[in-house]
This record gives structure tokens, C-alpha cells and sequence, in this order.
């Protein structure tokens, strides 16, 4: 005999309430899928998009530096700065490399649909960007002239020699900017920055000898930390504002505090797989109590103990492995709108955080769905192996 056709025959035969079994298992394999590959596009996100400053040390102002990771990489605006003059302690720290110095604004358009975010330079900056590169003309020429990020100069339709305005209501009076330069595409935050002189966003924002962000790369990567804790010294004795944390701390910090929130989601995964294997477990026992005669009459034509059970318990892997299968095909269609949402709800999400596919958490998920199928329906299977032949055809049960 043939028992796995005889199994799928015997799981469609009654769709609808197959049909809501294994919604519950596509439901809890689909979160448990997104909330691994959330782990894995997280970090890899957050990796690529700290990696692309160029820098092993950040400096901002006393503050969050979860907000500040978030201006610096993003935009925005930031409600305290550090004195043009701290920019100094820091560079005759021993141990550090190359540094720059930004000062960032930015400009709210079209009712907060649009954030024009400007940052303001010097000559060190490209320095640290060793991805840089010009679609047309290059570095500042004089003062009142902008670099373009390849997005914004699509978006608005610039390109080099056309003039462009900051305008910001009655806080910034209009202002016209000639385009220097366009950059290539990096594939990184720049992409969608506006660069003016330093000294420019400084008049023209009212933020002189002000400084959002010092980026700082050491002389060995080895000695990070010591060169940290020299700045910490150095800001406390100039008794200095800056808030100092090498990046691949804040890197960890973040990291672990998504891993936090990971194990509270883990446990709304675990009680929703639970819940499933319930209804799995449920739906299989209805179907025995249903099937008593029909159990009853296939073990008087010979059907064994072991038949019976083999073909309930292929009844029930069928039913959550379709289930895993399709809780794999819902994780893939809602990871956009899944990603929209945690953004909201993160405290710092990278530009191109994504949930991806990756062979092993299908590999995980299915095996999920196989081991809760083998466990859900072990019972039904002994109970419908349980049935006496000659009760169940007297229209008894077990």
C-alpha cells in the first residue's frame, strides 16, 4: 500500500480545518524564520554602515550615543555641540591618525516628507573616505559652493555649475550655493548628504565654532582602546563635553541590546509553536475519533499497529512540514513590511537593513516544523494504533 498518497488523500479530504492547522504552524515558523534572518541583516547592516565612516573612534557630545550613531550615519539635528576648539585636544592626542571634524543640520521640506540633511567639511574628511569619487568636478572651489550626493543630485536633477538653496522658513534666510561636484555612488550614507564647507554650514546654520561629530582613526587598530581611554583623560582635564566610544563598542552595545530583545521575541515564538503543535495535536485527534471505523475495518483487512500508526503519524508531518513551508514563503513576501516596522521601533536601524534568505534558517525552520509534526502527532498515532478492529466496527471507540 501506498501510505503516503493515502496520507495526503486523507489531509485534503478535509481542507478547511487543514487548511487552519496549518495557518497557526505558517504563522509561528514565519516569525521564527524573520526573527534569525533579523539577527543575522542586523548585524550585517550595522557592520557594513559603521565600517563605511572610515573611523575606529566617534566623538560626540554628552549624550546617547545610540542618537548619535543615528545623526551621524542618517542626519539630523542634535541639541547640544562641542566647541571648534576640543577639535584640537583630540589631535594632539598620542596614538591618533587622521581625524575630521563635521558639523551637521538639516532642513525639513514638503510637511516632513523630506529632510535635506547638510554637513559641513574640511580637507581631512575625504581622507577617511576611501570610497570617494567624482561624476563631475570635485572639491570645493570657493566657499559658497556644495558637493552633492549621487542621490540628491538625481532627485533634485543637479548637476555641476547649477545653483541650489537652503531656506528653512524664518530660521535660515535663503541662501544659493553654487554645485562643485557630484559624487559616484558609495552605496553608503553620503549618498543622500548635502557637503558645504565647515566653515559655510557654520555662518549660514548660526553654529559657529560649533562641532557635531569628531571621527578619528588611530595609528594601530590594536590600540583602540588605550587611545580611547587617552581622549576620555584628555576631555576630562580640558574638562571637555565629549562623549568618546570606539566603534566597534558601540557596535557591540547595540548588537546586545538587540540579542536582549531577541530572547523575549524567541519567547513569543516558542508559545506560538506551541500553540500550533496544539492545534496539530487537536486537529489529528478529532480525525482518529472521526476514522474509528474506517482504522477499524483497514486493520481487519490486515492493516497492522505499526500501519496505523506510521500512516497517522505521516498524516500529521505532512500537515506541518506544508505548514513550515508556507511560513517560509510568508516570511519572505512580509519582510518589507516587517523591516518598515522595526524601524520604527528600533532605537537605531541601518539604511540597508534587510531580511534576507539564507539556506540554513530554511534548513532550521523546516526542521522545526518536522520535529514539531513527529512530537504533535506521537499520541494520535498510539491512539489510533490502540483501535480493537471488532469494537470499531460495531460503531464503538477506544
Amino acid at each position: 500500500m501506498d501510505w503516503l498518497n493515502l496520507a495526503i488523500k486523507n489531509v485534503v479530504r478535509r481542507p478547511i480545518r487543514s487548511l487552519l492547522t496549518l495557518a497557526g504552524i505558517a504563522i509561528a515558523v514565519a516569525m521564527l524564520f524573520n526573527l534569525l534572518e533579523f539577527q543575522r541583516g542586523y548585524e550585517q547592516g550595522l557592520r557594513s554602515e559603521l565600517g563605511g565612516l572610515g573611523a575606529h573612534i566617534m566623538i560626540v557630545p554628552r549624550g546617547c550615543p545610540y542618537e548619535a550613531a543615528t545623526i551621524v550615519l542618517h542626519g539630523g539635528k542634535w541639541p547640544r555641540y562641542m566647541e571648534q576648539e576640543w577639535y584640537d585636544i583630540v589631535k594632539a592626542t598620542p596614538g591618533v591618525g587622521e581625524s575630521a571634524a563635521l558639523i551637521m543640520d538639516a532642513v525639513i521640506k514638503g510637511g516632513g516628507s523630506q529632510n535635506l540633511i547638510y554637513m559641513g567639511i574640511d580637507e581631512e574628511y575625504p581622507k577617511m573616505r576611501a570610497k570617494w569619487e567624482y561624476q563631475a568636478g570635485g572639491w570645493f572651489d570657493a566657499e559658497r559652493t556644495a558637493i552633492l550626493g549621487p542621490s540628491v543630485a538625481e532627485l533634485g536633477g543637479f548637476g555641476v555649475g547649477d545653483e541650489i538653496t537652503i531656506a528653512d522658513g524664518s530660521r535660515i534666510p535663503p541662501t544659493r550655493l553654487r554645485v562643485a561636484g557630484v559624487l559616484e555612488r558609495t552605496n553608503s550614507q553620503d549618498d543622500g548628504l548635502i557637503f558645504l564647507p565647515q566653515a559655510t554650514l557654520q555662518q549660514i546654520f548660526g553654529l559657529e565654532d560649533k562641532l557635531v561629530v569628531i571621527l578619528v582613526k588611530v595609528e594601530d587598530v590594536s590600540q583602540t582602546d588605550q587611545v580611547a581611554e587617552r581622549l576620555r583623560a584628555a576631555s576630562r582635564e580640558a574638562k571637555a563635553g565629549m562623549n568618546i566610544f570606539p566603534l566597534s563598542e558601540l557596535l557591540g552595545t547595540l548588537t546586545n541590546l538587540i540579542s536582549s530583545t531577541k530572547v523575549f521575541v524567541l519567547a513569543i515564538v516558542a508559545v506560538a509553536l506551541l500553540v500550533g503543535g496544539v492545534g496539530v495535536l487537536t486537529t489529528i485527534l478529532m480525525t482518529v475519533h472521526e476514522r474509528t471505523q474506517e482504522i477499524g475495518m483497514m486493520k481487519a483487512m490486515g492493516a497492522g499497529r505499526l500501519d496505523i500508526f506510521r500512516l497517522i503519524w505521516l498524516e500529521t508531518l505532512l500537515m506541518t512540514l506544508a505548514g513550515g513551508v508556507a511560513g517560509v514563503g510568508l516570511a519572505v513576501v512580509s519582510a518589507r513590511g516587517v523591516v518598515a516596522v522595526l524601524r520604527h521601533v528600533l532605537p537605531y536601524a541601518p539604511s540597508d537593513f534587510a531580511l534576507g534568505f539564507s539556506a540554513s534558517t530554511l534548513w532550521f525552520c523546516l526542521g522545526v516544523s518536522v520535529i514539531l509534526g513527529m512530537i504533535a502527532g506521537s499520541y494520535p498515532a498510539w491512539r489510533a494504533a490502540s483501535i480493537s478492529p471488532i469494537e470499531a466496527i460495531k460503531g464503538g471507540g477506544t
